[in-house]
């Protein structure tokens, strides 16, 4: 037993688990860039999230909107592949996620429930309040990883 033991230790990633809810922007770019750093300076081991919204759909709501939502959903699915190609080398020791709002879990509960070590979060602009991200505070209350906000560069 302890020889099963040691090996599944020796193969276990020496870094932190990172994940990075991707959106695009400058910020988010700024957080794929902070990924890159850690996958290539501690060995981390990277997952990139992204988020597909949708539109309720409905008599009340002028009709389907499912046309609407698999076009938002091909977009962000470009997106993701723009995060891939931005990544570089670690894009082949990193794990791509495309979470569909209303299908699959909500990203709190899914990240949550990864055992991350750190979140990346792009900064946004927020009128009259500093910069940050609205789920960093639901993401603090959902897991023990640390929640870092990345800021766009000057």
């Amino acid at each position: 037993a302890a020889r099963t033991n040691a090996s599944i230790t020796a193969s276990a990633p020496a870094g932190p688990r990172v994940l990075v809810l991707h959106e695009p922007g400058p910020a988010g770019t700024a957080a794929l860039d902070l990924a890159r750093e850690l996958d290539l300076q501690e060995g981390a081991s990277l997952t990139v999230v992204a988020v597909v919204p949708t539109a309720a759909s409905g008599s009340r709501c002028g009709g389907s909107a499912l046309e609407f939502n698999a076009i938002v959903k091909e977009s962000v699915t470009n997106e993701l592949d723009g995060a891939r190609e931005r990544l570089g080398q670690a894009a082949g020791r990193t794990s791509f996620e495309l979470l569909v709002e209303g299908e699959d879990r909500s990203p709190e509960e899914w990240i949550a429930a990864g055992g991350f070590d750190l979140v990346l979060l792009p900064a946004r602009r927020r009128p009259l309040r500093g910069s940050g991200h609205p789920a960093a505070a639901r993401l603090r209350r959902a897991t023990d990883a640390e929640v870092r906000i990345v800021q766009r560069p000057r």
